[in-house]
């Protein structure tokens, strides 16, 4: 069984010219701290999706300052739930930030994803990836691939969007009864 983010980074190789992996993030180690606003529950629809595709969720946490955990919580067609974690760290280059997103666990194929986020509203995301192969030349080194994105950083034909977001409401906890009934 293919991966959430498989399929829908598959899906975009298939709707378009490019894929998404690269063997290293544009920073070894983290240097950005999380955004904030980017932190909570997220309900992300795949762009170019089938219309039945369902919604899958997206949450994310702060692992540390510069580090989140990115949990894809999807519903698979025979009813069962799939939940898999990346982990993200953001990168500073001209123009903006960009996300490096490794996915982890036994599906993971060891390549990285460099991701551009923008909120179109406050409440909503838009995730897209960057083509690797707009970069063959420059996958040789982190700072080969830096220059190489910073070159071309407002060119929109480097990037696919594949979600999109809404800010999911976070039901809150059930009240605790602070006494006991009164007969």
């Amino acid at each position: 069984m293919k991966s959430i983010r498989a399929a829908l980074l598959v899906g975009l190789c298939v709707g378009s010219s490019g894929c998404y992996d690269f063997d290293f993030p544009l920073d070894p180690t983290p240097e950005v701290s999380i955004d904030v606003r980017l932190v909570g529950a997220w309900r992300c629809l795949g762009v170019r999706a089938d219309a039945d595709e369902p919604a899958f969720v997206l949450r994310i946490t702060p692992r540390t300052d510069k580090i989140a955990d990115w949990a894809l919580e999807s519903t698979m067609a025979d009813g069962s739930k799939e939940t898999e974690h990346l982990d993200v760290h953001g990168s500073t280059v001209k123009g903006g930030d960009l996300l490096n997103v490794l996915e982890k666990g036994e599906k993971a194929n060891g390549k990285w994803n460099i991701v551009q986020y923008s909120f179109l509203l406050p409440d909503v995301l838009r995730l897209q990836a960057v083509d690797d192969t707009s970069f063959e030349k420059a996958k040789t080194s982190s700072a080969a691939l830096r220059k190489a994105i910073e070159n071309r950083r407002g060119d929109p034909s480097i990037y696919n969007a594949f979600a999109v977001c809404v800010r999911a409401k976070v039901s809150p906890p059930e009240a605790v009864p602070t006494s006991s009934p009164k007969d």
